[in-house]
């Protein structure tokens, strides 16, 4: 293993330093505290959910909200009731759960205190009684949920689900549908056949063209989603965009009309009815190459509104042969979808695109860049930087991995096959500028392009002994120089590793917790191994392991699971019931971790923005806002 020494980036004033330690700004370390652009989040509610505990009684968790947070720091309190009667002697302030013993059953709901005044009641709480939210699945034999995108798809503040349900056969379409946490089904979008007939192109796996959510070579490489969802005209109510082509069925029965079945579009659906608003044809800069495959993201690219962004990629020539790539991004303002700029990417720069992309603000002036693997591209559509002898890997992780160097950082790990062989397994790197800090080395006599290739990576706060983030691979060979866990500014500090599929914060603690199939597991430092805390019976992860979806849907900041019944008839999402003394404002109001929820491919762990680990005080407000005209919700603060 090789190691350069960490750039440091200074803070520019020690005015704006002053700032940032009394948590009064949220410009990240390493830039100035100039007032940045507020983006325009989502208008949720209080989010309170009871579920039996473990330990006896209810378990309620609720939302610390990130706009109220920014607003007035710690200075709020809230008081739960119980059938209108207050449970708490005390406000309570340490955390966002309560647990309630007393006899009964009834209708909870809590209430935000803000210099000693109570404000409205929330709504009621949702009440998972079984443990989880049973989401019943409309019938569709032989179907598997793929991915899962929430979304507030009727301005009610609550989260509703759009997933993808694949065939996995070449002969039925692939379907969009919409639920409710409650079970409601919403709508379907069926894709029709073009979404599993290919029409035309130069590689031997290109993808159909209105293939969503690829598990299969029909639907593009296996790992691309051509969907996303997210609030783009900041009305309150979330669109769903997603590529389609002729004979696209949306909810009310109209369809896709194209001259040719190669066509492809992306259709901006209404979240709520699952009708079309409108389309646009894609760019047709590969056209001759065939329809796209690729990736669908969200990103504020000029600090404040959200924009879509689409990957698009073919593949020129046999079925190994090179792949092109391009990146339009898109803006709509409820009745129109406009083009804002676009990328084609340069193989002579060296970039070379991973499974999935992130968008996220590496350089922290308000503003998202996307990265796609070993390079970025900036807001405005212009190349940032290609890492030095990086080439293709399955995923990259991008977030404040060390809490005493300004600014964010990357870890990515390095495929090699069919002669391809990448120079270094894994590399960790500053992600503003590109520049490897510290780059694992491979076996000085590999058997084969096998014995070198690393399959998975990951990123958590593992290890509370050492300071920062640790980073492993899939590497099982214990001998190998870069195998075992690495911590960001101690190095190897294990020579066995965990499971490497996902990150989750789940027990309470700020350290992570690790997502493998459904399972929750949590890492020993001393004893080098692994403890499941978590299990749930019934259910079954989807392709690579992974569940449609995890993150902070609901209740407090901890995350949660959404997994796919063993007979596929459903799906349940899972919340914790742990306690915590941990408050923080809620992730999905974290502009990185919730653009996390809006991109798929082959799916990452989930990040914030700020440093959340083990060594965390105090979290920065954030730079965020409610879409101008948004009416305040009677519990908010």
């Amino acid at each position: 293993m090789s190691l350069s020494a960490p750039r440091r980036r200074t803070v520019a004033t020690a005015a704006g330093a002053a700032a940032l330690l009394a948590g009064l700004v949220s410009a990240p370390a390493g830039h100035a505290a100039a007032d940045p652009p507020r983006r325009v989040v989502e208008n949720l509610d209080r989010g309170l959910v009871a579920v039996p505990s473990a330990s006896g009684g209810t378990f309620l968790s609720w939302r610390l909200l990130g706009t109220e947070y920014a607003r007035y720091g710690d200075a709020i309190a809230f008081d739960v009731y119980k059938n209108g009667r207050r449970l708490n002697r005390t406000p309570v302030r340490r955390s966002t759960t309560y647990r309630d013993t007393t006899p009964g059953t009834g209708t909870y709901t809590v209430r935000a205190i803000v210099g000693g005044k109570e404000r409205g009641p929330s709504s009621p709480a949702l009440d998972l009684a079984d443990g989880y939210a049973e989401i019943p699945l409309a019938a569709a034999d032989g179907y598997t949920v793929q991915h899962a995108w929430p979304g507030d798809l009727d301005g009610d503040g609550r989260y509703e689900l759009v997933v993808s349900r694949l065939s996995g056969t070449r002969d039925r379409p692939d379907l969009l549908e919409a639920y409710t946490l409650t079970g409601a089904r919403l709508w379907r979008v069926d894709l029709g056949p073009g979404s599993y007939t290919q029409a035309g192109g130069n590689g031997a796996n290109d993808p159909a063209p209105a293939a969503i959510s690829g598990s299969t070579a029909i639907g593009g490489y296996r790992n691309d989603d051509n969907v996303t969802v997210y609030d783009l005209d900041s009305d309150g109510r979330a669109e769903v965009l997603v590529h389609t082509a002729a004979g696209t069925t949306f909810a009310d029965g109209s369809q896709v009309t194209a001259a040719s079945p190669a066509n492809q579009f992306v259709s901006v659906i209404d979240g709520a009815t699952g009708t079309e608003r409108t389309r646009q044809p894609v760019p047709d800069d590969f056209v001759a190459d065939g329809p796209s495959g690729g990736h669908f993201g969200i990103a504020h690219l000029d600090g404040e509104h959200p924009s879509l962004v689409t990957k698009l990629v073919t593949r020129v020539g046999a079925r190994r042969g090179a792949f092109r790539v391009l990146f339009q991004t898109w803006d709509f303002n409820g009745t129109d979808l406009t083009r804002r700029w676009k990328y084609v990417v340069d193989p002579a720069t060296g970039a070379t695109s991973f499974h999935q992309i992130r968008t996220v603000d590496v350089d922290g002036d308000g503003k998202d860049e996307i990265a796609d693997g070993n390079y970025v591209v900036n807001s405005d559509g212009t190349l940032r930087y290609v890492v030095d002898r990086a080439i293709h890997g399955d995923r990259f992780d991008i977030a404040d991995l060390d809490p005493d160097r300004p600014g964010l950082e990357g870890f990515a790990i390095q495929q090699s096959e069919l002669g391809i062989v990448s120079a270094f397994p894994w590399y960790y790197y500053d992600a503003d500028t590109g520049e490897r800090l510290v780059t694992g080395a491979h076996p000085t006599s590999p058997v084969s392009d096998a014995d070198l290739d690393t399959g998975r990576g990951n990123a958590a706060d593992i290890d509370p002994d050492h300071r920062g983030y640790e980073y492993w691979t899939s590497t099982a060979d214990v001998t190998r120089p870069g195998a075992g866990v690495f911590n960001v500014q101690d190095g190897k500090v294990s020579t066995t590793t965990p499971s490497v599929n996902f990150r989750i914060w789940w027990d309470g603690d700020k350290a992570s917790e690790l997502l493998d199939f459904t399972r929750v597991e949590k890492w020993d430092p001393a004893t080098e191994t692994s403890t499941t805390v978590f299990d749930p019976p019934g259910v079954v992860p989807g392709a690579r392991n992974a569940t449609p979806f995890y993150g902070d849907l609901l209740g407090d900041w901890r995350e949660e699971i959404l997994a796919e019944t063993a007979d596929h008839t459903a799906l349940r999402l899972y919340t914790t019931t742990e306690p915590t003394d941990t408050r923080l404002y809620i992730l999905a109001q974290n502009p990185a971790h919730r653009l996390g929820w809006t991109v798929r491919g082959y799916l990452q762990s989930t990040y914030t923005d700020y440093y959340l680990g083990t060594e965390t005080r105090r979290v920065p407000r954030p730079a965020i806002t409610l879409p101008e005209g948004a009416h305040r919700r009677d519990d908010h603060a």
